[in-house]
């Protein structure tokens, strides 16, 4: 099984490699720093990818996708995932700076996070389909 550590790495270095312009991205960012100012993490866990709007933080860790909206906190682990929709923003003249995609748990849950759109969903994307394919070759 791979380390937390590992996973991190692997993750970040496929996020580099497609992500465009990361210094344009408004609310996300790659997470350099092996800690979280905004989310307590489990023992070993290690913070990936981060979107910070005004009202919703977001984080995908080694471990699970964690959302804190005011004060309410909810997660999904990444063993418990079975499909990811992160819709088309592709051919939209008008497409807003946030959005959403959506988790479909193992029993069927449905679950909505925020990401940024444009070129920022790019490292959103790898780093959630990245540990998804490092969590299944284990």
């Amino acid at each position: 099984m791979k380390t937390d550590n590992s996973i991190k790495e692997i993750t970040i270095a496929a996020i580099t490699r497609k992500a465009m312009n990361p210094e344009s991205w408004i609310y996300s960012k790659v997470c350099i720093e092996n800690k979280s100012d905004e989310f307590v993490l489990e023992e070993n866990e290690l913070p990936i990818f981060e979107i910070n709007s005004l009202k919703v933080k977001t984080i995908v860790t080694t471990r699970r996708i964690i959302e804190k909206d005011n004060e309410k906190i909810f997660f999904i682990n990444f063993d418990e995932i079975d499909d990811v929709v992160y819709g088309d923003f592709k051919k939209q003249i008008n497409k807003p700076e946030l959005s959403i995609f959506r988790i479909v748990d193992m029993f069927g849950e449905e679950y909505d996070f925020q990401m940024e759109t444009g070129k920022a969903s790019i490292g959103l994307i790898n780093s959630v389909n990245t540990v998804l394919k490092l969590k299944a070759s284990h």
